[in-house]
């Protein structure tokens, strides 16, 4: 009977990670749905945001009693998790921009507040600790990036103080080290930004982005020649680091332990560097996203990615990981 529970056990969590695996390669699934350019994006005024997640707006899963949606884990708990909370506000935030629904703003209204409410008294928001990880891998600079961009975005539509304090307390965490227990790694003259903190640093180049994306929107809502020079240090090392996320054929989706990106990841890092580019003028960015655009449209790339992926999945530890 042990032995057949465990089967059991084995074939449905094999199960579940297929399912996920093949909605994420297949950008299908809520939570890797295309994120193109931003509908309403302009980079000079805080309008619509970087990356297009008005699919984000649509869950249909579990919510909260404030209806706030509930991301449920492989072993059953259900959670409040910062970053898909932050992605929904910015949907709900595009979506009112093009449509002027009430029920838009009031959604991301909502999470606007859950996050002044539940930010901790370091400056963050716990995203790591129910999925197993270890202290160190409390917070991420990808939460505090886009929670920055709810945030500004709060303040811009409301005026009220509590939003830009917010703000504040959420670039004191972002600017600390990773071994102070902050989410960025000092290396020489880089300000490396982590969304997975650790002692060995392995960093996530759409995390990264999306860190970068928040401090921009700051300093389009607020004035601080401090946050201001971080945001030009931290935009200068990813531009001189973008080559470390190259691996010929396709992009890596980290830099130390050279994962590939899965196809849905290829293409935000492709969307994410059209963003960058308009607003940084950078050519080195521009030059990338031309060479992994490239990529992206060559069947022999894209089939040798799909194989080299796909190999990788089958060899990662399994981890608790969303069924939703």
């Amino acid at each position: 009977m042990a032995a057949e529970a465990g089967s059991l056990e084995w074939l449905k969590r094999w199960d579940g990670r297929i399912r996920y695996w093949s909605g994420m390669f297949a950008g299908t699934s809520y939570f890797h749905q295309p994120q193109g350019l931003g509908l309403r994006f302009s980079g000079s005024k805080l309008g619509g945001y970087f990356n297009d997640l008005t699919g984000k707006a649509q869950w249909t899963g579990p919510c909260d009693p404030e209806g706030l949606p509930l991301l449920t884990l492989s072993n059953g708990s259900r959670i409040l998790f910062p970053i898909m909370l932050c992605q929904k506000a910015l949907g709900h935030w595009d979506l009112w921009m093009i449509r002027s629904r009430e029920e838009d703003r009031k959604s991301f209204l909502g999470v606007a507040r859950w996050l002044r409410e539940k930010q901790d008294a370091s400056g963050g928001w716990d995203t790591w600790s129910a999925f197993g990880k270890a202290p160190l891998y409390r917070y991420s600079a990808m939460t505090q990036g886009q929670a920055l961009s709810v945030l500004s975005r709060a303040y811009s539509l409301t005026g009220e103080d509590v939003y830009e304090h917010s703000c504040r307390r959420a670039l004191e965490l972002m600017s600390k080290p990773v071994q102070d227990g902050g989410v960025c790694h000092y290396e020489d003259r880089e300000v490396i930004l982590e969304e997975f903190p650790a002692h060995e640093r392995d960093t996530v180049l759409n995390g990264w982005l999306f860190a970068i994306f928040g401090l921009h929107d700051f300093l389009l809502a607020f004035r601080d020649e401090k946050t201001r020079a971080f945001y030009e240090a931290t935009r200068a090392s990813v531009s001189r680091s973008l080559e470390q996320f190259d691996a010929g054929y396709w992009s890596y989706y980290s830099s130390e332990t050279r994962r590939l990106a899965s196809p849905f990841y290829h293409r935000l890092h492709l969307s994410q560097l059209d963003a960058l580019a308009l607003i940084t003028d950078d050519e080195r960015v521009r030059s990338l996203k031309a060479v992994w655009s490239r990529c992206e449209a060559d069947s022999l790339c894209k089939s040798k990615a799909l194989m080299v992926k796909a190999i990788q999945k089958l060899h990662e530890a399994p981890q608790i990981t969303h069924m939703n």
